[in-house]
Parts: structure tokens; sequence; C-alpha cells
């Protein structure tokens, strides 16, 4: 198993995409022409925790469960009359980590998450972002991911419990798009539940 000093390395780099998301989403969102604005009561909107089945595609022979956890941040103050828009242009930036019970890759991730309602209680969300990782990066290895800072995106289904906890189903998948010599990714699915600070 990798030690703790390894996985708490990740920490700054993490950080660092985390504030240079923030300053790059509300200076776009202020060009597009406001409607009104709010402001949210935490500066942290969500926070998330839940379990994830670490490898389910048949080439990525890596085993285990994830323990994930996630912190999503509030909205550009900037709101827009258009709700498509509204959506588009104000994403929440969210950091997590994953960290593999079996010993195997564990994951420090950052990026952009965009969600919208399909019914009171469904949502659906898409995240894009970065994930710098632990695991192999050699040609030799049997699962290699190439980089060690991966691009990550995902998708949930989220049922909600009440006006704070959300329930969500969620399919994540990291890889480098080929922009580096082998590329397994690493696609990893489960359940996880949400509490909302803003309401």
């Amino acid at each position: 198993m990798r030690s703790l000093a390894h996985r708490v390395a990740l920490g700054p780099v993490a950080a660092l995409v985390v504030v240079v998301a923030w300053l790059a989403a509300e200076p776009l969102a202020a060009a597009q022409g406001p409607s009104s604005d709010y402001a949210p009561l935490s500066l942290i909107d969500e926070v998330r925790f839940g379990l994830l089945a670490h490898s389910v595609e048949p080439s990525n022979a890596e085993d285990g469960v994830d323990v994930n956890l996630e912190v999503l941040f509030a909205r550009p103050a900037t709101r827009y009359d258009n709700p498509w828009l509204d959506v588009i242009l104000r994403p929440r930036i969210h950091v997590g980590t994953s960290i593999n019970t079996a010993g195997d890759t564990d994951q420090l991730y950052a990026g952009l998450t965009w969600d919208g309602k399909l019914t009171q209680k469904l949502s659906l969300e898409l995240t894009f972002g970065g994930s710098l990782h632990d695991g192999p990066t050699g040609d030799g290895a049997a699962d290699s991911y190439g980089c060690s800072l991966n691009f990550r995106e995902s998708i949930s289904l989220g049922y909600a419990l009440d006006q704070r906890w959300t329930l969500y189903g969620t399919v994540a998948h990291m890889s480098n798009a080929n922009l580096c010599d082998h590329n397994s990714g690493l696609t990893s699915v489960g359940v996880r539940l949400g509490y909302k600070l803003n309401k």
C-alpha cells in the first residue's frame, strides 16, 4: 500500500487547480450580462462521501473499493434569467479524493460541476477536470495511466431525500486521452451521499 506521505503530496496541486478554476469562473460569469446576485451562506456548498467499485473495465485489472470524499464550493454569485446560461456559466468547483482500499491507484482530483434538475426530486450532473494519481505510468506496467496528471470526468444521477440530503449514483472515468504513452483508463461506479450547506 502506498504511503500516507505520497498521498498527502498530491494536495498542493489540487489546491492550485481549485484556485485557478475559481478565479477563471467568476470573471466569465460577470462578462455575460447578469440579472441578479445572491449571497451564499457558506463558501462550501455541499459535502459528499461514498463508496465506488474501483475498476469496472475488463481491460483494467486493479481491484478493491474506493472511499470517495468530495467538497463542492458555492456557485459564482451572478445569476441569469436564462436557465441554460445559468447552468452553463455557473458551475460549482469541486475537489475530492478517491482512496483505494486494496492498495491500488488513489486519486486527488478537482474540476467543474454542472448540474440541473430533471424533476423535483431527480437531478443530472456532469463534471470535468483533472486527476493527480499515484498509479503506474510506465509502459511495462500491466495497468499504466501514462501521465501522473490525467483528465477526469463523471456523470451522476441524484435523488433528493430532502432539502439537504441527496443520494447519487455516480460513474467516474480517468484517462489521459492518449496524450501520454499507454492509457489503461480507470472507470469507477458507485453510490455517494451529499449534504448541502446552502439551500
